[in-house]
């Protein structure tokens, strides 16, 4: 009996999930509805005896972990400005960390630069609106974000 981890599974529409044991590779759906939250993680066993942790993904958008370092300016604030990492990036928002200001607040306007880490260190500069705010990081929405992040290389960046 082997302990893997399976990368996470993102939610269909229908509220279905597909689990794919990592030992055996045999798959089986399961209805999602029980679980809660953006994120859900649970210990499975296979038929073949293997145990294995699920991590169920309910977001609506592939999202990428990063460590791009970049700065930001909030607009609702005077203008305040810093430094900032972003954690992890998706074509619809992102997640970033900063030690130089503390006083966001959910809905607040920000510019965030920053650079990818792709082939041609690409800059990005976007528009973004505060969502979510926990102890150690900022959760931000692209304003205006649309079926155009998909294709620009923003969207390829975050699909590949």
């Amino acid at each position: 009996m082997t302990k893997d981890t399976t990368a996470p599974i993102y939610v269909r529409p229908d509220n279905t999930a597909v689990i794919t044991c990592p030992h055996c590779k045999l798959q089986k759906t399961i209805k999602t509805e029980p679980f809660k939250g953006p994120k859900y993680k649970f210990k499975a066993k296979c038929s073949c005896k293997n145990v294995f942790t699920v991590i169920l993904e309910f977001r609506k958008r592939k999202r990428k972990r990063t460590n791009l370092r970049g700065t930001y300016v909030n607009h609702s604030q005077d203008g305040s400005s810093g430094n900032i990492v972003v954690r992890n990036i998706s074509v619809s928002g992102l997640e970033f960390t900063s030690y130089d200001h503390q006083d966001f607040a959910v809905a607040d306007e920000l510019t965030v630069t920053f650079n990818l880490d792709d082939d041609h260190q690409t800059e990005i500069s976007r528009e973004v609106v505060i969502r979510d705010i926990r102890s150690s990081s900022i959760g931000c929405e692209f304003a205006g974000s649309g079926d155009l992040d998909f294709v620009g290389p923003l969207g390829y960046y975050v699909m590949h």
